[in-house]
């Protein structure tokens, strides 16, 4: 007989199903809902979406960032039209890919079930992650992508003995290479974790120097050898200067934005880390009391000891920190910075070459968000290595107490059982909040893209009038963001600049901007109203980019826009314009 008892067949299949039922169901409630329309989506499309009409990145587009995101999704485009459903569908691809990435590097750590276990716990909480974090359609893909690869990487080189091939170093190279070309630094924290992992393995000193080198060459060559491409098809300028791609010249409102400096808040983050990292702790401990309370009685009551003093210590903690997603996610650096101090104690083993390299891939890639994990941007990516991490913890958890304990198999059995319900009530979590979001669809988005009926009906109408006011292929630009516009009008941007946020509009590329602004002279303007305090400046015309602003008022007789159905406010979100003598008779 093969594949087990008929119960435990019957059982796997009816989990497998109620899995693909809960994905279905969280995906029908959390349709169009998972970004924010006018901030994070729209440049997720418009740079693929030039891409697939012919031009060429980084020389017709200005893009920060590695090439393969942005070629991944034009392919899509390619194939079934520019549109955000497409951009749905190839974030959907890509979900399933990493997913697949992630489970190949818990199998590293862990066993079998307690992998698939894992791997459906990161539907709800990372994939189905709201405020542009998950992976379907948000501001994060390149890192997703850059995640799934780096995972890849490491997950290669740790593997068992046995398990290893001759070309696993070249493999694991290339796929640091392929992270790099989607965030650079992603390829930097893999390709050193991947050094890491080779140097403290069980293999000899020489071998590991080699299996270095071939990892290093490899990185080396994917990476250098498609930006050389690119610099001998756009110019090095277009390459390496526009956008700080090699991570060198960032600009000044990029540098000193606090909201991006992960370590700065510590004094305020410390707490949050604490009190999740005991919440966690206490609830395994508090399995392993359930589990074994029959197993050994001086070992319970000093478990039930412990249990109650953390619960004081977060009864306290609690009057800070509360008990918000951002505290539930806080003990990730923890986590990964535990991985990585033991796989350092057990160098010379797989497990601890493989503890050692997720740990400080996981620290590496929380960079952008170490001290304020909650549900948003820079966090999903960094959290998939944090749960390899805290598999491999838990499974040597259950060693360590097996190892004092007569060993049964019930506290493996519990903790799968809590990772099963901590999947039920992700899926419950995740669905309640969508089913709580009052956002309806904005017309011309397939119901990919949401807002506040309020502003769904007020872009719907300025992409409308824009449309009216302008001819079919005439250019429009959207001040700071909002690319959103440039796609329910039909109306493309011409620019190689598409994004006009502090940081990418800077005082250094201002002029230049401006020299192309008059060069293009698209038909059409709008500009968005839009606070970005969280780049360190307020106002686009007011704080930065007043020089371009000027420049746009005096070419372009700039209207608010009302629609008389809407409560008119004190001041319009949107002043648009058309150029002086291209309104069609």
């Amino acid at each position: 007989m093969t594949g087990g008892p008929p119960r435990s067949r019957f059982a796997a299949a009816a989990g497998v199903g109620a899995f693909a039922a809960a994905t279905v169901g969280l995906f029908l409630v959390s349709r169009g809902k998972w970004s924010d329309a006018l901030v994070d989506s729209g440049r997720e499309w418009i740079v693929p979406d030039a891409l697939a009409r012919g031009d060429l990145l980084y020389r017709d587009v200005v893009y920060w960032f590695g090439p393969f995101t942005p070629y991944f999704h034009a392919a899509f485009f390619e194939v079934l039209g520019s549109s955000f459903r497409t951009l749905v569908v190839a974030g959907i691809a890509g979900s399933i890919g990493v997913l697949a990435a992630l489970h190949f590097a818990l199998r590293a750590v862990t066993g079998k079930r307690e992998a698939l276990a894992w791997t459906a716990l990161a539907v709800p909480v990372l994939v189905f992650m709201p405020n542009a974090g998950g992976s379907i359609l948000g501001m994060g893909y390149r890192m997703w992508h850059a995640a799934a690869f780096a995972l890849l990487a490491v997950a290669l080189l740790v593997r068992p003995p046995e398990e290893r091939r001759r070309w696993s170093p070249a493999a694991a190279g290339v796929l640091a290479g392929l992270a790099g070309l989607c965030r650079t630094e992603w390829g930097l924290a893999a390709l050193v974790s991947c050094f890491l992992a080779l140097a403290i393995r069980e293999r000899p000193g020489r071998a590991r120097l080699r299996d270095a080198s071939v990892a290093g060459a490899a990185a080396l060559f994917v990476f250098g050898g498609v930006l050389v491409a690119f610099v001998l098809a756009a110019g090095a300028q277009a390459v390496l200067a526009d956008g700080p791609i090699l991570l060198f010249g960032l600009p000044e409102e990029t540098r000193e934005n606090v909201a991006f400096a992960g370590l700065r808040p510590w004094r305020t983050g410390v707490v949050p880390l604490l009190y999740s990292s005991l919440l966690w702790i206490g609830v395994v401990l508090a399995v392993e009391v359930v589990a074994l309370r029959r197993e050994d009685p001086g070992r319970l009551k000093r478990r039930v000891s412990m249990l109650l003093a953390i619960l004081a210590t977060l009864a306290v903690l609690a009057l800070v920190a509360g008990g918000t997603g951002a505290v539930l996610f806080s003990a990730a650096p923890a986590v990964c910075a535990a991985s990585l101090f033991l796989g350092l104690r057990r160098r010379g083993t797989p497990i601890g070459a493989a503890f050692a390299g997720f740990g400080l891939l996981g620290l590496l890639g929380s960079h952008r968000a170490f001290f304020h994990v909650s549900d948003g941007p820079y966090v999903a990516p960094p959290l998939l290595v944090a749960f390899a991490c805290a598999a491999g913890l838990l499974g040597l958890f259950v060693l360590r107490v097996e190892g004092t304990v007569a060993p049964s198999g019930r506290l493996r059995n519990g903790l799968l059982a809590a990772i099963g319900a901590l999947v039920f009530l992700a899926f419950a979590g995740r669905s309640f909040q969508y089913l709580s979001d009052e956002r309806v669809p904005i017309p011309g988005t397939h119901g990919m893209l949401s807002a506040r009926a309020e502003t769904a009906e007020e872009v719907a109408g300025l992409a409308s009038v824009i449309r009216r006011e302008t001819r079919e292929g005439d250019g429009l630009v959207v001040f700071p963001e909002a690319e959103i516009l440039n796609y329910l009008s039909s109306r493309p941007n011409p620019m190689r600049y598409k994004l006009f946020l502090p940081g990418y509009l800077t005082r250094q590329n201002e002029a230049a901007i401006l020299s192309e602004l008059e060069r293009r002279k698209p038909a059409a303007v709008i500009v968005w109203r839009r606070m970005t305090h969280e780049y360190g400046l307020g106002s686009f015309g007011v704080d930065y980019g007043r020089e371009l602003y000027r420049w746009v008022e005096r070419n372009y007789p700039l209207r608010d826009f009302r629609l008389p159905a809407i409560r008119r406010p004190a001041r319009p979100s949107f002043r648009y314009g058309v150029a002086k003598g291209e309104e069609p008779a």
